[in-house]
């Protein structure tokens, strides 16, 4: 089942001046013509819609050919899924949608929203970037969108402006991606203020709170999107959850939950796929600051380097982009008040010098084990650890740094069989930064591990059989810049020939 009608960017420039597309809400048509210039609807509790009834007093739904309003409404589309129910609310042209009172919008059978620019392309293929809008959400109201695979799909930039916007994936069919707010072929997604949630459904590849999927012009390079920009507002993206597949052939892409997952991708009929992550940034308004957290869920999410950031554009993609939760909040700083000046009277005498020795710093004792975190730690030195076991989770971070019996200690390699009690369940791994050794059959059995991330520069061994009997279709993913020498370092590590190492 496409996510995009078959018409989808058919046309090589934009079309002629034309009468104003309908929009279709709960399988009606509004239209807005030179007699009607503004179309009205009326929603029942059931979710139906119909304009028998509705005027300018008295309607839910209004649309004027640009923009429309929901205004208390609720349009819910079920049943047996036909050409007509597939979009709650659609339209194959760009739109405005202001929210006005409490709003829900859900389709059991298919997608709560789609929306589509009208980009204008030129002879070479590529799109104007001044066209590629294709829905502006704002208003002081809320909208609770649902869909199946998608709660809003869309072919262009998404913009919120304000409002209180929550879309969520409630499932994906077979192996679809399934995103609570996404776009495909070309758009980026842009947060100016706001609240918004974007939720996930499961699927066996890829769930996503945000995603973003768009393809470069295989002739002149062009990228049209790719990009998730924060400026204001609160906004929270949660992953679904990936279910099992028999699927055993390799994917370009690991499988993956992930907050904000955005992908471009180079394709045509002679070259080979490439994929290639998009960017995720915060740029906060005059005046504001934007705090960042990021993590597996939001129990265990922390603050991400560099959180608050204020002043300029900030590149956040390498800290938030293999995560499955994401959440932001832009505030007004406090303004800093300045210290005390406290006057001194010339007759108190001066305090004594203090000539007490420092207390001797913490250190750890080399072979002694510690615990952090639910993983067991060896140390290797007074401030150094290795990792001895982990915990039976999912996902397991193997951070730069573990704080072990008062002592912020460097983690620097990864034991032998350190993963064996994890090996049912391990589906995703991160080594962090300081690691320089993993050790023999570190992963092995962990048979469901299908995305390794490798965040160290500093990876010098990796021990006999280290990921012998991972997932097939797992994934390693490197630093660029060591691409090539842990090609090498990695090759025979006990793991399948269709493990890919990107």
């Amino acid at each position: 089942m496409a996510l995009l009608p078959a018409t989808a960017f058919a046309q090589t420039a934009a079309p002629e001046e034309e009468a104003s597309p309908p929009i279709t809400v709960g399988g009606v048509d509004l239209e807005s013509t030179a007699a009607n210039p503004v179309a009205y609807a009326i929603t029942d509790e059931s979710g139906n819609v119909a304009t028998e009834g509705a005027n300018d007093t008295n309607y839910n739904v209004k649309w004027d050919g640009e923009t429309l309003t929901l205004r208390n409404a609720t349009v819910i589309v079920q049943g047996n899924l036909t050409e007509s129910k597939y979009y709650a609310i659609e339209r194959q042209a760009p739109f405005t949608l202001k929210l006005e009172g409490r709003n829900t919008v859900n389709n059991t059978v298919g997608v709560g929203i789609l929306a589509m620019c009208v980009p204008t392309i030129d002879a070479s293929g590529n799109i104007d970037p001044d066209t590629l809008d294709a829905l502006t959400i704002c208003g002081d109201g809320s909208l609770d969108v649902t869909g199946i695979t998608e709660g809003i799909a869309l072919a262009g930039n998404l913009i919120i402006k304000s409002g209180t916007v929550t879309a969520t994936a409630t499932t994906a069919q077979s192996t679809n991606p399934s995103f609570g707010i996404g776009t495909m072929e070309v758009g980026n997604i842009y947060i100016e203020g706001g609240k918004v949630t974007a939720i996930g459904g499961a699927s066996s590849t890829f769930s996503a709170g945000f995603y973003i999927m768009v393809m470069s012009n295989e002739n002149t390079g062009q990228v049209p999107g790719g990009t998730v920009r924060i400026t204001g507002g609160e906004v929270t993206a949660v992953g679904g959850e990936i279910t099992e597949t028999d699927e055993e052939e390799p994917v370009p892409i690991s499988p993956g939950s992930f907050g904000i997952f955005t992908m471009i991708t180079s394709d045509s009929d002679n070259v080979s796929p490439t994929f290639t992550n998009g960017a995720i940034s915060v740029s906060p308004m005059e005046g504001e600051a934007i705090e960042v957290q990021a993590g597996a869920d939001a129990d265990t999410a922390t603050a991400i380097p560099g959180s608050p950031f204020d002043n300029g554009d900030h590149d956040i993609t390498d800290a938030v982009s293999d995560e499955a939760y994401f959440h932001s909040k832009a505030f007004t700083p406090a303004p800093e008040e300045p210290e005390p000046v406290v006057p001194t009277d010339p007759k108190t005498p001066s305090s004594p010098a203090d000539t007490s020795q420092p207390a001797p710093e913490a250190a750890l004792q080399p072979g002694s084990t510690y615990a952090a975190g639910g993983n067991t730690y060896r140390a290797a030195s007074a401030d150094t650890v290795t990792v001895q076991s982990v915990a039976n989770k999912k996902t397991v971070k193997i951070p730069a740094y573990v704080t072990v019996n008062g002592v912020k200690a460097k983690v620097t390699a990864i034991d032998k069989n350190a993963f064996k009690k994890a090996k049912k369940k391990l589906t995703k791994v991160v080594i962090g930064a300081n690691v320089t050794t993993i050790g023999k059959k570190a992963f092995a059995g962990c048979k469901k591990l299908k995305k390794i991330i490798i965040k160290s520069k500093k990876l010098r061994s990796v021990g006999k059989k280290a990921f012998k009997g991972i997932s097939k279709n797992a994934v390693i993913k490197v630093p660029k810049a060591k691409k090539k020498a842990y090609t090498k370092l990695l090759k025979n590590k006990g793991q399948a020939r269709s493990v890919i190492i990107r």
